[in-house]
């Protein structure tokens, strides 16, 4: 009995250290661990989501009457681009410097889609140290925003022009365009920047 028990705790302390030796593969395992407790918290959050737009859609069929299906295929605001098309240029004849900004907003699956809002546009010379001066801002309202839209071979795009002016400033190098939109619906506001080059 006694040679037993030694044998099985030989046994046992013997697989111990093999068990808890540190192996290549833990990093590994830890980091499968880390990624699957991350997706089954994205799905049920993803779960509840689809609940609570299941829930909003039956509300707002019973407010509106209108069909949820309808809704969900209704296109929506997703991103607006500033293209990489626009720039600034200047005038010999009248020595004046105008930025012309060309914007694309799009839907959730990367259609062309309407503005309908409040456009607010800013041009600035961004300096190496973080100090930037502003050389034009323009704020569009609804109507505005509407009448700058351009369509061409080219595809669809919202226009605005800006003369550029700052004392010391010779219409050269690179500037900055920063564009905030105010959804008129829904009021949330979509920020983009683009970095404009000079045009000769």
């Amino acid at each position: 009995m006694f040679v037993l028990t030694v044998a099985a705790a030989g046994v046992m302390s013997g697989c111990n250290p093999v068990a808890l030796t540190p192996t290549s593969d833990d990093p590994l395992r830890v980091q499968v661990r880390d990624l699957s407790e991350k997706l089954s918290s994205l799905e049920a959050k993803n779960a509840q989501l689809e609940a609570q737009l299941a829930s909003l859609a039956k509300e707002s069929q019973l407010t509106t009457g209108i069909n949820p299906e309808v809704i969900a295929a209704t296109p929506k605001l997703a991103r607006i681009a500033i293209e990489s098309a626009s720039h600034f240029e200047s005038d010999i004849r009248t020595s004046l410097c105008t930025a012309r900004v060309y914007v694309e907003p799009s839907d959730t699956l990367g259609r062309f889609i309407q503005l309908v809002g409040r456009v607010d546009l800013s041009i600035f010379d961004l300096h190496a140290d973080g100090t930037s001066r502003a050389l034009a801002t323009g704020s569009y309202s609804p109507t505005q925003v509407s009448g700058a839209w351009r369509g061409g071979i080219m595809g669809s795009h919202y226009t605005f022009e800006l003369p550029l002016a700052a004392d010391g400033w010779s219409c050269a190098g690179r500037v900055t365009a920063r564009l905030k939109y105010t959804d008129g619906v829904t009021g949330r506001t979509i920020e983009a920047q683009h970095e404009l080059t000079h045009q000769k």
